[in-house]
């Protein structure tokens, strides 16, 4: 069964295009099947109805791939991610690699 894969972002965000990027290497790397939208969030009351927290962000099957602490609000904003590299604004190929390898069957 193929994955279900949103990526959210906004309009200013360019990181979520190497992302995209990113994540399809890591899905072919791993041999997975994935089916991928894409999302642009346009208001804050959108990011609210979502729960968007910030872009890029990329959910598997309705799930944060890369969930962040509760309490941060939903809104317009860009996202950071602490990776290997320092905080970047995606997640890099090390990360969505390990993170999509539960999903190896």
């Amino acid at each position: 069964m193929a994955l279900q894969i949103d990526i959210l972002y906004t309009e200013d965000c360019t990181d979520w295009e190497i992302a995209a990027q990113l994540l399809q290497q890591a899905l072919d790397d791993l041999g997975l099947e994935a089916e991928i939208q894409y999302w642009l969030i346009t208001s804050d009351r959108e990011a609210t109805e979502v729960d968007f927290i910030g872009s890029p962000t990329i959910r598997v099957n309705g799930y944060d791939l890369f969930p962040a602490h509760s309490d941060i609000p939903a809104g317009l904003r860009l996202r950071s991610y602490i990776t290997e590299e320092g905080v970047l604004g995606h997640p890099t190929y090390a990360m969505f690699y390990e993170a999509l390898h539960a999903f190896v069957e």
